[in-house]
């Protein structure tokens, strides 16, 4: 089975996916966060009514190996669905480039930044680093590292992605970003490309504002995109989209509410047919996009607690904006007790919109059919 094709949905998966609770449905598409390094009462019984089908862990989440591992156990079992005859491996996901963006518990040391291995030409470090990342990942009970990252720097002022990729040109990043998936896949873990359409030509931070890449059609598939490529003929399970407007491609959404960005050129035109996450909805670039200014730093990425206070009442929104331009899987990095509000708005659109409802169907069969494909090795 390849990833290069979509697959016939079978009959089976249709009275299976239609028979769940409507929030359970919604939990398809959901990959949240959690508050704290263990789960609280009101967060085990959202978990256990939505069954994300996985979820994203930070910093503040891990502060020693065997709570990390207790956490993610735990977590799995709230989340599963027994007696089901469409089973899918839960995905735990991390951030785990190494240097500055690191989320593994201590002892566990950051590394060296990606471009550094670069620089180098050090592909035998590179891999001792992935292959280090890739074994405490697998005792935690963690199956999904958000790597590699695709971007290339081609603003040199662009410090959001910086030493986070692995050059300046797309021959050095694509050599260095297809080998570290195909480690990654090798040891059965779960890789992801990010950001498509690439956030490397940027000035600003889509953490803390709308970021804009004036880049041409041209330039994209002769710069920014032959790594994406090279990664979708790699068969990359997930691709990260960005929170980037490109006004050669469309001059309203960033890509991850463009329906032209994910399905005409990311779909049909480079032909990925794994699943596309979005970047943390919760993101600023995504709240200025919906007109609404804060100044909380709304992503968190290292120890900081959860906010309580931030106005998220453009997220209902986002989230099926996001589901309708092609995004198969949401990522809302607070907690599930916050992101629950995301599950609600997305049950509350399949009851009222048939359309709809059908679209998340053909979305959740492709979620479980490239989670459970027959090309690994075994199931993670």
């Amino acid at each position: 089975m390849s990833l290069t094709v979509r697959q016939t949905i079978p009959k089976k998966f249709e009275k299976f996916f239609y028979s769940l609770p409507l929030i359970e449905q919604a939990g398809f598409f959901l990959w949240p966060s959690l508050a704290a390094g263990e789960l609280n009462e009101e967060e085990i019984k959202l978990l256990k009514l939505i069954k994300p089908s996985g979820t994203i862990l930070f910093k503040r989440n891990m502060q020693s190996f065997s709570q990390s591992r207790f956490l993610i156990s735990t977590l799995k079992k709230n989340c599963s669905r027994k007696n089901s005859l469409f089973k899918m491996p839960f995905i735990v996901s991390i951030d785990e480039e190494g240097g500055r963006v690191s989320r593994l518990p201590p002892p566990f040391t950051r590394g060296k930044p990606a471009l550094e291995f670069a620089e180098q030409n050090d592909f035998e470090g590179l891999q001792g680093q992935i292959l280090h990342q890739v074994f405490i990942a697998k005792a935690l009970g963690i199956n999904c590292l958000l790597s590699p990252v695709a971007d290339i720097l081609s603003e040199p002022s662009n410090l959001v992605i910086g030493d986070r990729c692995y050059g300046r040109d797309a021959e050095k990043v694509t050599q260095f970003s297809s080998f570290v998936n195909k480690v990654l896949l090798k040891e059965n873990i779960y890789s992801c490309a990010k950001h498509f359409p690439g956030h490397g030509n940027t000035t600003t931070d889509s953490h803390k504002e709308l970021s804009i890449s004036n880049v041409t059609l041209s330039q994209l598939k002769n710069r920014e995109w032959i790594p994406f490529k090279k990664l979708i003929d790699d068969e990359v399970p997930f691709i990260i989209s960005a929170h980037v407007i490109v006004p050669s491609l469309d001059e309203k959404n960033p890509a991850t509410l463009s329906k032209i960005i994910l399905n005409k050129y990311l779909r049909k035109e480079l032909g990925f047919n794994g699943l596309i996450i979005s970047d943390d909805l919760r993101m600023n670039a995504i709240a200025e996009h919906y007109k609404l200014k804060r100044k909380i730093e709304s992503s968190i990425t290292e120890e900081q607690s959860v906010s309580l206070s931030e106005d998220d009442s453009f997220l209902k929104k986002a989230s099926i904006d996001a589901l309708n331009a092609g995004c198969d899987i949401l990522l809302s990095c607070q907690s599930i007790v916050r992101e629950a509000k995301i599950a609600h708005a997305i049950a509350d659109k399949m009851k009222a919109d048939k359309i709809f409802h059908m679209k998340m169907m053909e979305k959740a069969w492709n979620i479980f059919y490239i989670l459970t494909q027959k090309t690994k090795k075994k199931t993670i």
